[in-house]
C-alpha cells in the first residue's frame, strides 16, 4: 500500500539506508516494521514517541553489551507465526506438531526476554503471562524448545506406547494394529490441545506483537545512539537546527570530506529556494521529507534540534521520477504529479509538498508561470511546500531562501569535481528579491570547461 514503510523504502535512498542500518533481529519485527502506516494521528504519534524515549532511556542507562547480546539472540530465534495464531481462532482446525511447537518455542522466548526485561525495571508495557499455555505444551517440565505429543498427555497412549515397544519384531501385523490406534489417539491430543490453547489466543496475539514492537523499539533506540538522533517535539511550524542526512553523510565521510548541516524553518505555506547548481538544494529536499518520513514513523530525526509538523502525506516530487515503463515524459510525470498535490490540497488533506526544479522541462517563459502559479496554489491552502527554483522572476508572494554557494575561493585554490562540493556554502539566507544567482558559467569556468566554448558563452 501507499503509504506504509514498505512503499517509502522502495522510494526513497535515504529511508532505505536509515532501514539497512536498523538492527532488527527478528522477523516479526521486520515485518510489521514494513507494514506500518504513516502515523497521522497526533495521539497516536505522541505515545510512539514516548514509547521510545523510555526504551532509549532503557538501552542507555539498563542494559550492559552481555544484556543486549543475551536479547538479540532470543529475539533472532523468535518467528513469525502470525498463520498459527490465526488457524487458533478457527474452532474446526486442529493445530499440527509444527504448529504446536511454534507456539511453545515463541511462549519459551517471551518468557526469557520478559525475564532480563522485568529484572531491568522495564515496564512501558507488560507482556501477559503465559505459564499455562507452557505447562499445556510442556506437561513434563523439560524446558526444552521442542514439541512431541507427551505420553503423559493419556493414560491410553502411554498404555498404547508401551505395548507397541514390546512387540515381536516379526509381528508386523500386531505392531500395524498398534501403530494406527497410537496416531488415532495422538489425533485426539491434538484436538484438545488445540481446544485449550484457543481460549489464550488474545494472550498470545497481544505477546507477539508487544515482542516485535520491542523488536522495533530497541533496533530505534540503538539508531539513536548510532546517528545521533535528536527528540522531535510536534509544533505549528517546522525548525530545524543542524539538519543532516545520514546517507549523504555517511557516504561523504567514505571520501574524506565534511557534511555540513542546515537550519531551516517552514510553514504551512510555499517557500521557494534558489541557488547554484551543485548547491545541494536537491538534497536538502531529500533530507526534509527523509526527516518527515522518520518522524511519521516513529523514528527521532537527524538534526541537533527538530519542531515538526503532522502531515497526512508526504510527497516528494524530483525531476529523476521519470516514468518511462508508463510511456509518460518528465513533463507529463511532474504535472500529474502537481495535480495531484493540488486536488489533495483541495480536499483539506495535510501535505507536505516537497517539489524539486518545478517546470524545469519546459521553456523559462512558461516555466514561470507554472511555478508562480503553483506557489499561489499553495498559499491559498496553507500547503508547507518547499520548492526550488533556477528561474529569475518569479513574482508569486511566499517566503524565499538562498542558498549561499561559492564562498572563500581563492586565485590558488585548485578546484575539481571532485573538490567543489568543499568550497560550497549550503547555509540558506532569507532574501526579498526574485532574481536568482547567476554562477553556473563561473562553475563551469572553475570546473576547467574548454576554453573555446565558454568564450562563446560570454560573446
Amino acid at each position: 500500500m501507499k503509504n506504509n514503510f514498505k512503499y517509502h523504502i522502495g522510494n526513497n535512498n535515504s529511508l532505505m539506508f536509515i532501514y539497512d542500518n536498523l538492527k532488527l533481529s527478528s522477523a516479526p519485527g521486520r515485518n510489521m516494521l514494513m507494514n506500518t502506516y504513516l502515523i497521522t494521528d497526533r495521539f497516536q504519534l505522541k505515545l510512539e514517541l514516548e514509547f521510545l524515549a523510555y526504551t532509549f532511556q532503557f538501552y542507555t542507562e539498563k542494559l550492559s553489551p552481555s544484556d543486549l547480546n543475551d536479547i538479540a539472540l532470543r529475539l533472532h530465534s523468535f518467528k513469525d507465526i502470525k498463520a498459527t495464531l490465526e488457524n487458533l481462532k478457527n474452532k474446526s482446525t486442529v493445530l499440527d506438531d509444527i504448529q504446536l511447537f511454534e507456539i511453545k518455542n515463541f511462549v519459551i522466548i517471551k518468557k526469557q526476554i520478559a525475564t532480563i526485561l522485568e529484572s531491568k525495571g522495564f515496564d512501558i508495557f507488560e507482556f501477559h503471562n503465559a505459564d499455562e499455555i507452557l505447562s499445556i505444551l510442556d506437561p513434563d517440565n523439560t524446558g526444552e524448545n521442542s514439541f512431541y505429543i507427551y505420553s503423559s498427555y493419556s493414560e491410553r497412549l502411554q498404555e498404547l506406547r508401551k505395548e507397541l515397544s514390546n512387540v515381536n519384531i516379526d509381528n508386523s501385523e500386531k505392531d500395524e494394529e498398534i501403530r494406527l490406534k497410537c496416531i488415532e489417539e495422538e489425533d485426539k491430543i491434538r484436538l484438545k490441545l488445540s481446544k485449550k490453547l484457543r481460549n489464550f489466543e488474545d494472550i498470545l496475539s497481544q505477546n507477539f506483537k508487544r515482542l516485535a514492537h520491542f523488536d522495533i523499539l530497541l533496533a530505534k533506540s540503538i539508531l539513536i545512539d548510532e546517528f545521533n538522533l535528536c527528540e522531535p517535539q510536534l509544533y505549528d511550524k517546522i525548525e530545524y537546527r543542524e539538519l543532516f542526512n545520514p546517507y549523504v553523510k555517511s557516504i561523504l565521510k567514505e571520501k574524506g570530506r565534511k557534511y555540513q548541516p542546515i537550519d531551516i524553518s517552514l510553514e504551512n505555506q510555499p517557500v521557494l529556494i534558489t541557488g547554484a547548481n551543485m548547491s545541494g538544494k536537491t538534497v536538502l529536499l531529500r533530507t526534509l521529507a527523509l526527516s518527515q518520513l522518520m518522524f511519521q514513523f516513529g523514528f527521532y530525526v537527524p538534526a541537533e534540534s527538530a519542531n515538526m509538523i503532522l502531515f497526512d502525506d508526504i510527497v516528494l516530487n524530483i525531476g529523476d521520477q521519470h516514468n518511462e515503463l508508463n510511456g509518460l515524459s518528465s513533463f507529463a510525470v511532474e504535472m500529474t504529479n502537481i495535480n495531484q498535490i493540488i486536488v489533495e490540497s483541495k480536499k483539506g488533506t495535510r501535505i507536505f509538498a516537497l517539489v524539486d526544479e518545478l517546470a524545469r522541462t519546459t521553456n523559462p517563459v512558461e516555466g514561470k508561470l507554472l511555478v508562480s502559479a503553483f506557489i499561489e496554489m499553495m498559499r491559498k491552502y496553507n500547503v508547507c511546500s518547499p520548492i526550488t527554483t533556477h528561474y529569475s522572476g518569479i513574482k508569486a508572494e511566499c517566503k524565499r531562501l538562498r542558498v549561499k554557494g561559492l564562498s572563500n575561493i581563492s586565485e590558488s585554490d585548485k578546484i575539481t569535481v571532485e573538490n567543489i562540493n568543499d568550497f560550497m556554502d549550503y547555509s540558506l539566507s532569507e532574501v526579498n528579491t526574485d532574481s536568482v544567482t547567476n554562477e553556473a558559467i563561473r562553475i563551469a569556468e572553475i570546473l576547467g570547461v574548454d576554453e573555446e566554448y565558454l568564450g562563446l558563452i560570454k560573446k
